[in-house]
């Protein structure tokens, strides 16, 4: 076979071919083709290169590397290059480094990939490198990164969505089985109250007739057995009267309330029943609408209430008793409509779910045998049901119960009912009412009054700590303050600093003499005599804020 020699005419066609495609190849690729020299300085430079870069080969050509990498990442580079130098490797390609930047003539930073090889030109070391410009790749694999991502996000919001509606309607259902559970309990109590009572009927009457007969004759023993059965008899007839409250079947005799008014008269006997070591607190609406049902059932309720988380507190607590307007939606009742709801709310040891489940059942109780019926809270939820509204229980282990009695709002005109005690003017704004009274348990009753009006009531214990306490910037509206008090500091003279520091905030001041009203400066002063009734002091302190 014969072979061209070098520098024959056939070789150097060759050669001159081989030129050409390479020439041809360096003007079409789109990557930038770059060779260098050992010294790292630029040798070749082709038409994608300068369209990548912006450099023209007249202007980058013979200048070192650098030029092309972000100034940042030049030391590491040049690391990177001495490494490839004395590696056994010849070539790395592309996606075998880590992703790079390069730097154009302008300045700004692009992502690219590169391929570089080395080989020997007599004696020194060159390279070729092949860089391609990927930033239009990488912005479409973050557009894709945050379609996914926001595709997740939908994912997980539909999810969230549709795990919410399986939970609402397990409850829903939940709640429709423990309604028609407690209607069936219902059911059967009050046919049992009823049937009993029939009974008890028969027994008290044999007993009045038996003790008719036995009249003065009978022995004292005989008299004690009958009193002891009537005795029985009568706990029967109590015993029934509460299942029928819970089987809704006891006759009810509704009337329009002021369930502020009711809290507060029964205050005095919750406290008593209570004892000392259980503070007792009540937080009452302002502007509360009026409720209609029965006064003394619903007496009953707020009493059994507060009986049930006294039981337990057993070391001591706190018990808050509130009211407050609120709609059946806000409520996540199952009807809508308008309710005045009443919250007793104690820090005791709370319950578990399964006893929440049961707890107004009729004669389930989790108190020691005999200190308790189990009829409670069963006659709570009767009398609720029965009078138009609802019942519901808040609680958790060792974080305290509420229990929420949601009664219905009075469509009847409160006048026509109600009478004097409707015409009390409550707090409109909620404003705050400073009381100053250096006794303590007049203080006490006045901070209840003034809450009970729909006030936020502050308490200083003379006029001392008032003027410090208005001093501090405290937000008030009106100053409430006794005359006379200890301290050296009277009523007149806060109203005298009021006045002069403080010209924006009502004062309202109370006293049982008499001779204190001509005290000079005292007619420009609004006084509210002692003993005053709630209504009016609701009147003067709308008068004075109106002043």
């Amino acid at each position: 076979m014969a072979h061209d020699l070098p520098g024959s005419p056939s070789s150097k066609a060759s050669a001159a071919l081989a030129q050409s495609q390479i020439s041809a190849i360096l003007a079409i690729a789109a990557d930038a083709i770059i060779a260098l020299d050992d010294s790292l300085r630029i040798t070749l430079f082709n038409d994608g290169a300068s369209a990548i870069f912006g450099y023209t080969p007249s202007e980058i050509i013979g200048q070192p590397l650098d030029l092309l990498i972000p100034e940042r990442m030049r030391i590491a580079h040049k690391g990177h290059v001495a490494d490839f130098a004395g590696s056994p490797v010849a070539a790395r390609k592309m996606g075998e480094r880590r992703e790079i930047f390069a730097r154009r003539k302008d300045g700004s930073e692009f992502p690219a990939e590169a391929s570089i090889a080395k080989h020997k030109i007599d004696g020194s070391m060159a390279y070729m490198v092949v860089l391609r410009d990927v930033t239009d790749r990488k912005a479409a694999e973050g557009a894709l990164a945050l379609a996914n991502s926001e595709l997740e996000a939908r994912v997980a919001d539909r999810t969230r969505a549709l795990e919410a509606e399986i939970r609402r309607r397990e409850e829903a259902h939940a709640a429709l089985i423990q309604a028609q559970r407690m209607e069936a309990f219902g059911q059967l109590t009050g046919g049992i109250a009823h049937d009993f009572n029939n009974l008890l009927t028969i027994i008290t009457g044999n007993l009045e007739l038996l003790g008719n007969a036995t009249g003065p004759h009978g022995t004292t023993e005989q008299s004690a057995f009958i009193k002891r059965a009537a005795d029985a008899a009568d706990m029967g007839a109590a015993l029934t009267k509460r299942l029928l409250t819970f089987a809704r079947r006891r006759r009810l005799t509704p009337q329009v309330l002021d369930v502020n008014e009711m809290i507060l008269n029964l205050t005095a006997l919750l406290q008593r029943a209570l004892g000392e070591p259980i503070a007792l607190t009540t937080v009452l609406a302002g502007n509360l609408w009026r409720t209609q049902t029965d006064a003394s059932e619903l007496e009953n309720a707020i009493l059994n209430l507060a009986i049930n988380a006294r039981d337990a507190m057993p070391g001591g607590g706190n018990l808050v008793i509130e009211s407050r307007n609120v709609t059946g939606e806000e409520a996540g009742l199952p009807s809508s409509g308008a309710f005045v709801l009443i919250s007793v709310t104690d820090t005791g040891h709370g319950m578990p779910p399964e006893v929440i489940e049961r707890a107004f059942e009729p004669f389930f109780t989790t108190k020691e045998p005999g200190r308790g019926t189990g009829l409670g809270l069963s006659t709570v939820y009767g009398f609720a049901e029965q009078s138009g509204g609802h019942a519901g229980i808040e609680s958790a282990p060792g974080r305290g119960t509420t229990i929420n009695l949601y009664l219905p709002r009075a469509t009847e005109d409160p006048t026509a009912t109600v009478g004097a005690a409707e015409q009390v003017p409550m707090s409109e704004n909620a404003e705050a009412v400073l009381v100053v009274e250096d006794n303590p348990e007049v203080r006490e009753l006045t901070l209840q009054r003034v809450e009970g009006l729909g006030y936020v009531a502050i308490e200083a214990e003379n006029g001392v700590a008032a003027i410090r306490m208005l001093e501090s910037g405290a937000d008030v509206q009106i100053v409430l303050s006794d005359v006379v008090m200890a301290g050296g500091v009277s009523g007149y003279d806060v109203a005298r600093w009021v006045s002069e520091n403080t010209p924006h905030i009502k004062v309202l001041l109370t006293t049982g003499y008499a001779a204190e009203e001509t005290q000079s400066g005292a007619a420009e002063i609004p006084i509210l005599r002692k003993p005053y009734k709630r209504a009016d002091l609701a009147i003067a302190l709308r008068d004075a804020l109106q002043s």
